[in-house]
């Protein structure tokens, strides 16, 4: 009898245990709307899977504090992706208890963006929420409740347009390198389909491109309309880009200056002189070997021109942890689909570098090796300060800006490779 007894405990021990950020989220029934608006995102199922997660749960009157109608307006079919930009802002990578968070100063969500963690009066805040609950553990990660919901800033129409092209010639490359020639083409004409109902965001010259192509494509083979369809996202994402540039071509965030767009899924940089925790996904790079950075630079540039890949920041450049010396140079993909992998003729080499979480400093002026130095000990004495984490490897510094911004204002960025203990 007392054998079945423990048993049933144990059972329940592990019934418990087992509730997912989901089934936690819906026993505390005070987030129906933050459910209802992951069921309308196609993320519940997300957060059922093993993760680990760390959430920033909006209750019901944090929802119910945002302007009449908005929450009826994100939860319609058509405003879907702004609703999974939003929902994704509440969500971090990994799992991160109070005390953790607590000790961070920004947190990258998994829309990319940052949001900013400070104390205020006693409390932990996260940009303008209050954090009034914490630690409520789950089989997948973590929750954290707040009394206000988070928004993301706003993407321009150009930047929305750039990342629909790169999430559909990701998945068309990968279909394509497997022999999949005829589902990579049906992915770029569901893009192209997708594009074209971009009424207040394509152009009439624009939308000419794709119908030319989806013409084109009528008796090609499936090899040939895969192609054709690629080249046409390709002019489309160009031409996107370029409207960028003239828009802005030097644009200030949070005073920090950005003279050429992130590889997809980067941070955003910042922020200034705080040390953050941010994940960076998996990203391809160019890299030249050895100390000579006016060289590096130039060989990388050659490079980049002659491939016709686009210039994006920052650049790379792995350091000595003692001296702070430079060791090397990379120029960033803005994503996997570009190029391919391997050594080139010029000796550049080009690589897939892994997802990594890296401990930051972000600071401004001239990079020289002994402020360098000084922010790498800054680092150091950070992972002294919380066990938790762990040094991975060597620290590298990420350069954001060229020549052509004054010195003063260039910013930059040293980061230590990190694990959790």
């Amino acid at each position: 009898m007392k054998k079945n007894v423990f048993l049933t405990v144990i059972l329940a021990s592990m019934l418990v245990h087992a509730e997912t950020i989901l089934d936690k989220a819906k026993a505390a029934e005070k987030f129906n709307t933050l459910i209802a608006a992951l069921k309308a995102a196609d993320l519940t199922v997300a957060l059922k899977s093993s993760g680990p997660f760390t959430v920033l749960a909006p209750t019901d009157s944090a929802f119910a504090k945002l302007p009449d109608g908005t929450v009826e307006t994100l939860l319609k079919p058509e405003n879907k992706d702004k609703l999974t930009e939003i929902l994704k802002y509440h969500v971090i990578k990994g799992k991160f208890t109070a005390r953790q968070v607590a000790s961070l100063e920004a947190a990258t969500m998994l829309n990319g963006e940052d949001i900013a963690l400070n104390i205020k009066d006693g409390r932990l805040t996260a940009n303008n929420s209050n954090i009034v609950a914490t630690d409520i553990d789950a089989s997948n990660g973590i929750i954290h409740i707040i009394d206000q919901v988070l928004l993301p800033p706003e993407i321009s129409p150009e930047r929305k347009v750039l990342s629909y092209i790169e999430d559909s010639i990701e998945r068309g490359v990968s279909l394509f390198n497997h022999n999949l020639h005829k589902a990579c083409g049906d992915v770029y004409e569901t893009a192209i389909k997708g594009l074209l109902s971009f009424s207040t965001t394509m152009t009439t010259d624009q939308k000419a491109i794709l119908k030319t192509a989806l013409r084109q494509t009528i008796k090609e083979n499936d090899t040939a309309r895969a192609w054709t369809l690629r080249k046409a996202l390709d002019q489309i994402y160009k031409i996107n880009e370029m409207s960028m540039r003239e828009l802005s071509m030097v644009k200030e965030d949070n005073e920090i200056i950005i003279e050429a767009d992130l590889p997809k899924g980067f941070p955003r940089p910042g922020p200034v002189n705080k040390i953050a925790v941010k994940s960076f996904p998996i990203y391809r790079a160019a890299k030249v070997d050895g100390p000579g950075q006016n060289f590096s630079f130039m060989r990388l540039f050659g490079h980049i021109k002659q491939n016709n890949i686009s210039m994006t920041a920052p650049v790379e450049m792995k350091l000595d942890g003692q001296s702070g010396q430079r060791q090397d140079m990379a120029f960033l993909y803005g994503n996997t689909g570009i190029g391919k992998v391997g050594t080139t003729n010029q000796g550049i080499e080009v690589l897939d570098i892994p997802a990594q979480e890296y401990v930051s400093l972000g600071m401004r002026g001239t990079e020289n090796q002994s402020v360098i130095k000084t922010a790498i000990s800054k680092l150091q004495n950070w992972l002294k300060d919380n066990p938790d984490y762990k040094s991975t490897g060597e620290p590298r510094l990420l350069g954001y800006n060229s020549p052509m911004v004054p010195a003063q204002k260039r910013y930059w960025e040293v980061q230590i490779p990190i694990s959790k203990n």
